[in-house]
């Protein structure tokens, strides 16, 4: 049995080595995090924004909302939406040396998950996958309550992001620079607030 336990353990350490070489690098990443606190319940509210270039035309856009520190536990929520499609990228309009605007040309695809009774005490509010990749009669009951709209297409039309530009500094441009970073610098959907990647419904 010991031999057995041993062999397996191998095996798995192998795979996973495997799996990680066999896995496509990313070309860049790029961050926008928000955090806030609210007095009234004693809660931290953190939301993130994680621009992943896959390639040459090919991102991830997620976005995280997770909010904690209540006395009430059951109050907690979490929210992951990741949005998928193309961009483009060129030289930024700023004018600064390690700055680049990248467009969201087209957005194929919505993943979108949510839990927590933060959002609402019903069970549909606070308990939810909506998956354009793999969607289902149910998603659409949940997207769409109100009969008014059906399917994927639906939901992608009503959330599409294409157009957004992310204006990014990428400190790969100056490596000397100490104060450079990989972020998100500004946003033309965003403003001030990047409420605008929130998907209430």
């Amino acid at each position: 049995m010991k031999k057995f336990l041993t062999l397996l353990a191998a095996m798995i350490m192998v795979l996973s080595i495997v799996s990680i070489a066999s896995a496509e690098p990313l070309k860049s990443t790029y961050n926008l995090s928000e955090v806030s606190f609210i007095d009234a319940v004693g809660w931290y509210w953190t939301r993130d924004i994680n621009l992943m270039l896959r390639d040459d035309s090919n991102y991830e856009l997620y976005y995280r909302e997770y909010a904690f520190g209540t006395t009430d536990p059951g109050l907690k929520a979490n929210k992951l939406i990741v949005y998928s499609g193309t961009y483009s990228i060129e030289d930024s309009a700023d004018d600064e040396a390690c700055h680049f605007d990248i467009t969201i040309d087209t957005m194929d695809g919505i993943y979108f998950e949510q839990h927590g009774k933060g959002f609402g005490r019903n069970v549909l509010a606070y308990a939810m996958v909506l998956d354009t990749f793999n969607w289902t009669d149910e998603m659409t009951d949940i997207a769409f309550p109100d009969g008014s709209d059906d399917g994927a297409a639906d939901f992608i039309a009503n959330h599409d992001i294409a157009g957004t530009v992310f204006t990014v500094e990428d400190l790969r441009e100056d490596l000397d620079d100490v104060t450079l970073e990989n972020k998100i610098v500004a946003c033309s959907k965003v403003e001030e607030s990047i409420e605008v990647f929130n998907i209430t419904e």
